[in-house]
């Protein structure tokens, strides 16, 4: 599993679908023992009723319950842009008018085509009269903008996140990141001339002279510029590397260490004059963008400004400096729609949360992670391959590790935000502001490790942050067909809550090794801990990797270690905590089925999938989770299974006690 975020974030979204408490009742599922393919076995019903939609390559539950949202998210949005139909409470309705009014002047092309480049006329003015280097970094600074935590590259030349530090668990410190590129990569500067660089090339050329700057050699320039920006930008995987991103500089270091940049000119009108230290994650990319303010012209330095300006706004400026071939969309209500999720997600998702997450929903999830994490003692106080010393320190990060369901337990404050009804360029300037100081203004306060990071509430999905020692599941993950508070508990935890402990498992393995109780850098597994961790996963890498999808189409159980060690963690621990939340009652019948017939068979309909021959392909090659039939057919690895489905030695999925693999 890939680093995400510093100091490390996973944006994770849990693939997995509830499923009913009733068992399959086609014919193929009634002939078929469970011990032979209790994927099949499981999901024979659903299999045979649904059918791939044209033009996709695979479809699941997963699909299905992103389009629900989006529906949901969009009846929200449309609903908030008329007046009389907003809510009566004053906090209700402040959020239906910000994102109404935000929505409803995006949409209307009219006003936005009336009003030309007027809106940016100071800002284009500033930018023809840099003068000198002082004045150029100035500018440079105005570009200055949030980065979502992904670390990789951002907008302007440099993009900041506002985060705990690798050591210090207590204070917020900026983080530098990367960034200015037009294009998605700095692999399409630096892979010779290609089809994306040359419409680029047209698009820098059309701007420029749209904006009155008609020099034949500046669109060579502005490339030029930031083919050379692309070569000082570290790699992936040195972007990835916590060993190698976590670097503190004072103010004072930046010219010493990064000349070129007016560093005080910069940070006076980013607005982190008062911050005395950062954390600077590609040195590289800082040093080398540093330099190249002092050594390229002014006048390409200009003309790349006021492209990327152009850029910036492209959405709320006319259609003519868009480029054609980035348009994803000609309908306005969509592309407004679009943008003001992109903008408004945590107002969204209050209002999302307000019709779809009632409180009992977060209760019942409350109650589910409570169970998990007694599930989790239980587990780490026997893990076999844990020292006792180690031991101690896991179950300290387990009882700091926070748990957030649903929603953020505090929600931003956006009444002083004005947003107007026909003043879409002025909107997005002005929520810009309002999330650059609030993000800003975290600095003077301490760290709060309860803080949600990316996670919006309607988007289906869940983040695992191990600096600070949290993790996140959202409510648009934490409904049917994943959870229901209302519905079969040995379901809920078969599937949302073997999900959830899947995840939660993640701060407790070699990744999670690297980050202590408060989230702080620093390896606490013994050189032993290791060894015995890599040797119990060693039976689970040769198992999977057995597996062959196709003929000649076989699993990199290696590459699906830390996925599939996460699976069985997730199963071994959601089956003990449903078995908690029965607090010493019998397991009840439903259905004709028992709790741990439920649990499993929730389980296996997780991994609900149908695609081409090319998605699965695809899959095999790259993807860090095994497929879906695979991953349900872990239950081969646990004791419970096989006596809820009378197992034998004779079916083809049954291990000998002594072979199945007990990890956690």
């Amino acid at each position: 599993m890939p680093y995400l975020r510093a100091p490390v974030s996973f944006v994770l979204l849990m693939v997995s679908t509830i499923a009913g408490s009733a068992p399959a009742t086609s014919t193929n599922a009634q002939s078929m023992r469970p011990g032979d393919d209790f994927y099949s076995y499981a999901n024979a019903s659903w299999l045979s009723s649904v059918s791939l939609p044209a033009r996709e390559q695979s479809f699941g539950p997963t699909a299905m319950l992103k389009a629900l949202n989006s529906e949901r998210v969009r009846k929200l949005i449309e609903e908030a842009a008329v007046p009389f139909k907003r809510k009566r409470d004053p906090t209700v309705r402040k959020l239906q008018q910000v994102v109404g009014d935000f929505y409803t002047s995006v949409a209307d092309r009219n006003a936005i085509e009336r009003l030309r480049l007027s809106r940016l006329r100071r800002e284009l003015d500033a930018i023809a009269a840099i003068s000198d280097r002082r004045s150029l970094s100035e500018e440079l600074g105005r570009t200055l903008r949030l980065d979502d935590g992904s670390n990789t590259s951002t907008e302007g030349i440099f993009g900041i996140w506002i985060h705990q530090g690798f050591d210090d668990a207590d204070h917020y410190l900026p983080h530098l990141v990367q960034g200015g590129l037009g294009l998605s990569s700095a692999d399409s500067y630096l892979s010779g001339e290609n089809a994306e660089l040359a419409r680029y090339r047209a698009h820098v050329a059309r701007v420029l002279k749209l904006t009155g700057s008609h020099h034949p050699q500046l669109p060579d320039q502005v490339i030029s510029l930031e083919a050379a920006i692309a070569r000082t930008h570290a790699s992936r995987a040195d972007t990835d590397d916590p060993a190698k991103v976590n670097n503190r500089w004072t103010n004072a270091e930046f010219a010493v260490k990064a000349p070129g940049l007016d560093w005080v000119a910069y940070f006076r009108t980013a607005g982190l004059s008062r911050q005395r230290q950062s954390l600077v994650w590609q040195p590289s990319a800082v040093r080398g963008t540093s330099a190249l303010v002092a050594s390229r012209p002014l006048a390409a330095w200009k003309a790349y400004l006021t492209v990327h300006l152009i850029d910036h706004y492209a959405a709320v400026l006319p259609e003519r400096f868009s480029d054609p071939q980035a348009v994803t969309t000609r309908d306005a209500r969509s592309a407004a729609r679009a943008l003001t999720e992109a903008s408004l997600g945590e107002p969204i998702g209050r209002l999302y949360v307000g019709q779809f997450f009632p409180p009992k929903s977060k209760a019942v999830a409350m109650d589910m992670a409570a169970n998990l994490r007694g599930a989790f003692r239980g587990r780490i106080e026997n893990l076999a391959w844990m020292s006792p010393a180690t031991r101690s320190k896991a179950l300290l990060k387990l009882d700091a590790l926070r748990i957030g369901v649903g929603y953020p337990d505090r929600w931003t404050d956006y009444s002083s935000l004005q947003i107007k009804r026909d003043d879409a360029l002025g909107n997005l300037r002005r929520l810009e502001r309002f999330a650059l100081a609030r993000a800003i203004a975290k600095l003077d306060d301490p760290v709060d490790p309860g803080e949600w990071s990316a996670l919006v509430p309607q988007v289906p999905g869940a983040v695992i942050n191990f600096s600070p020692n949290a993790i996140q599941f959202s409510a648009g993950i934490l409904q049917p067909p994943y959870f229901d508070p209302n519905g079969d508990a040995a379901s809920n935890y078969g599937s949302a809550g073997a999900g959830m402990a899947h995840e939660i498992s993640h701060s407790f393995d070699q990744l999670g090794n690297l980050y202590d109780a408060r989230g702080r850098f620093g390896n606490w597994w013994s050189e032993v801990d290791v060894a015995n961790y890599q040797t119990a996963l060693a039976p689970l890498a040769q198992q999977f990797g057995a597996l062959c999808p196709r003929p000649a189409m076989c699993l990199d159980g290696h590459r699906l270690l830390g996925e599939n060690a996460a699976d069985l963690a997730g199963l071994r621990v959601a089956l003990d905590a449903y078995h908690l939340s029965l607090h010493g009652r019998p397991d009840r019948m439903v259905g004709g089925l028992t709790g741990d017939q439920r649990f499993f068979l929730a389980f296996a309909r997780r991994w609900q999938k149908v695609q081409t021959d090319a998605a699965l392909q695809h899959d095999v090659e790259t993807d860090i989770h095994a497929p879906g039939r695979y991953r349900s057919n872990t239950v081969r690895n646990v004791d419970e299974w096989y006596s809820a489905f009378g197992v034998r030695p004779t079916d083809a999925l049954y291990l000998a006690p002594a072979n199945r693999i007990r990890i956690w």
